[in-house]
């Protein structure tokens, strides 16, 4: 097993802070985060597993979360798509598996349908192919302006109040207050970008699913609010070619943290065959 060492990628959405850790020499599993979180606090929990089974982990710190600064214009998931092959390129990696979180979930679909080769299958969390119509983008809109004028309490509280189902508030109280701090430590100014550019902007790629060849496990949360299995989860599974949908009970938006075990289990099961 070797040091972890942390990158810093240089990309058209700006430097991109990258934790290289396991195996120097083990297949490689790139790993996306959720909206609203950086790296470790959406899969952190799920990184000693995947050494523990001989895998290299490229864990990215998206704009504007941890050591990464905040892009400084709106972006496309296409284009974040390309940052995620770079940061391959930078690493010295052909192919990887990508585990996407929501957001990371958008981008692994990029990168699947432009980059074939470069995948070797897909593990799709709490995530969707569809683009957004008028009325959501405008709610969007109104989101983006109570992040940049503030939210009386902090925007944590409701960030952590629509992604974490209420077992896992109840039950992790801990975990929910770090990950509210979290939200509220983040630069207004490219959080707001950020979501405009994620909730918002993001193209439709539902009738080219099909396209997908790569092995795919769409996880989804049974009580997720912010992209609910159905139709998100169950959109995916139906169209990507022999695609493999788990649901897990008293789980929201963040599966892998709420659920950590469960969703290691299902990790380990998907990647064997490819380790």
């Amino acid at each position: 097993m070797t040091t972890p060492q942390t990158l810093t990628v240089l990309t058209t959405l700006g430097p991109l802070h990258v934790q290289d850790g396991g195996p120097a020499d083990g297949p490689v599993a790139f790993l996306w985060p959720s909206l609203f979180s950086d790296g470790a606090t959406s899969w952190g929990a799920q990184l000693d597993g995947l050494h523990a089974l001989g895998w290299r982990t490229l864990l990215v710190d998206p704009p504007g979360t941890a050591a990464s600064a905040p892009a400084w214009r709106r972006f496309t998931m296409e284009e974040c798509g390309e940052a995620a092959l770079r940061v391959l390129d930078d690493a010295g990696v052909d192919r990887a598996v990508f585990l996407g979180l929501s957001w990371g979930g958008f981008v692994a679909l990029r990168v699947a349908l432009a980059a074939p080769d470069r995948v070797r299958a897909l593990v799709l969390s709490n995530t969707s192919a569809r683009g957004v119509g008028l009325v959501e983008r405008l709610r969007v809109g109104m989101m983006c302006l109570l992040i940049r004028v503030g939210v009386p309490g902090g925007l944590g509280r409701l960030v952590a109040a629509a992604m974490l189902s209420d077992h896992s508030r109840r039950h992790d109280a801990g975990f929910a207050s770090r990950f509210a701090a979290t939200v509220n430590s983040l630069d207004p100014r490219g959080l707001a970008r950020a979501v405009r550019s994620v909730l918002a902007d993001r193209t439709d790629v539902v009738d080219v699913l099909h396209r997908i060849t790569a092995p795919t496990l769409v996880i989804a949360g049974a009580e997720d609010k912010a992209l609910p299995r159905a139709p998100h989860s169950d959109e995916l599974a139906e169209r990507i070619v022999g695609a493999r949908l788990e649901v897990l009970p008293r789980v929201g938006h963040l599966a892998p943290r709420e659920q950590p075990a469960e969703v290691a289990k299902l990790i380990k099961e998907f990647l064997a065959p490819l380790g």
